[in-house]
């Protein structure tokens, strides 16, 4: 029988005292899995609640990493020092949601920053290891519309740069995956297929 994994997606500006309570709500729901963002305390803080960790490790939970946090890969005070690695919108170069997938350079930059960050945290996340990249809440579909990427979809940008994540993270472990949202409705027509390591999930 295969196991289900039910997770439950923990807010960033969540209390540890909160997260404590979140804990016991989440098993008495059947909850098997926490994922914490990238850039959470649990994983940066060298004083991290001892108290909540126990209970994590009591409970048996698995951990995961992830959630909306592609600016963490492109961080956005890189604007100022190039704005060609931003997404274009009605021929303005913005960087308030994701970037321009199709810059060489760009994806460069995505490819370096998972490594350095997926490293940082890879010892916490339960194996087999699953990270989230998951595109900015309500922007979804909010994509770059220069010349070069209007060539692909919303959701084929997207899966251009989850594929390049997944390429860093299988040179740090080759069984971890990445999962992405699956929100396109129509066919891909440029072909894009997700790397081996890479999986969709459905929204709603």
């Amino acid at each position: 029988m295969k196991h289900v994994l039910k997770r439950l997606f923990i807010d960033l500006k969540t209390s540890p005292r909160e997260r404590e309570k979140i804990i016991f709500l989440a098993i008495g729901n059947g909850c098997n899995t926490l994922v914490f963002s990238l850039n959470d305390k649990f994983f940066t803080s060298k004083n991290r609640n001892h108290k909540y960790i126990k209970l994590i490790n009591t409970h048996a939970l698995r951990i995961e990493a992830g959630g909306s946090d592609f600016s963490l890969l492109l961080p956005k005070r890189l604007f100022a020092v190039d704005r060609e690695l931003f997404r274009m919108d009605q021929g303005i170069r913005k960087p308030d949601h994701h970037f321009c997938a199709t810059n060489p350079k760009t994806i460069s930059i995505i490819m370096e920053n998972t490594l350095k960050i997926f490293t940082g945290i890879l010892n916490y996340v339960t194996p087999p290891r699953i990270f989230h990249l998951l595109p900015d809440k309500g922007h979804e579909e909010t994509w770059c519309a220069c010349p070069a990427c209007r060539a692909f979809s919303p959701a084929e940008q997207y899966l251009i740069a989850v594929n390049s994540a997944a390429d860093s993270l299988a040179k740090l472990d080759m069984n971890a995956k990445i999962a992405y949202i699956d929100f396109d409705t129509e066919p891909d027509a440029e072909g894009i297929s997700p790397k081996k390591n890479v999986f969709a999930v459905k929204t709603g």
